[in-house]
């Protein structure tokens, strides 16, 4: 099989980004499985509210009983969503420049008595950084308690 380089790291890069994103849905998703839909405020809109857990927070000297806080679920769990830092990818191929000048690569496997690939090619696609609106809302939760 042939393809042009440029197609065959367009087809592989489309193919990340597809995967990314559906890593970022199920981040999204699982995110907000520590919330709730409660009755929002305007016009009967629905609006996500914490989960929340009772626990008890002793006084650091002991002079009082302990106070009961409602401690939002997601301020415990890890919201970081797994996802793709890089992506290597490792080609053996054999390479040639038709006469429109495109580098042109051979991925036809070889059988065993024949010469390996002449060429090896790396490609490494790196991923941009994940939202951070899942932080900031985590951060704002911390500061209220």
């Amino acid at each position: 099989m042939q393809i042009e380089l440029k197609r065959l790291v367009a087809a592989i890069g489309r193919s990340i980004s597809d995967a990314q994103h559906v890593i970022a849905a199920c981040g999204a998703e699982n995110y907000l499985s520590h919330f709730h839909q409660s009755p929002g405020c305007r016009d009967g809109e629905t609006a996500y509210a914490p989960d929340t857990v009772a626990i008890l927070i002793p006084p650091p000297d002991g002079s009082r009983p302990p106070a009961q806080v409602d401690l939002p679920l997601v301020t415990l769990s890890n919201h970081n969503t797994v996802g793709l830092d890089s992506v290597r990818v490792r080609l053996h191929a054999a390479a040639s420049v038709n006469e429109s000048e495109q580098v042109i690569l051979d991925l036809t496997p070889h059988s065993d008595d024949s010469p390996p690939a002449l060429t090896e090619m790396e490609l490494c696609f790196r991923c941009g950084e994940a939202p951070e609106g899942a932080a900031r809302v985590n951060t704002e939760m911390n500061k209220l308690l």
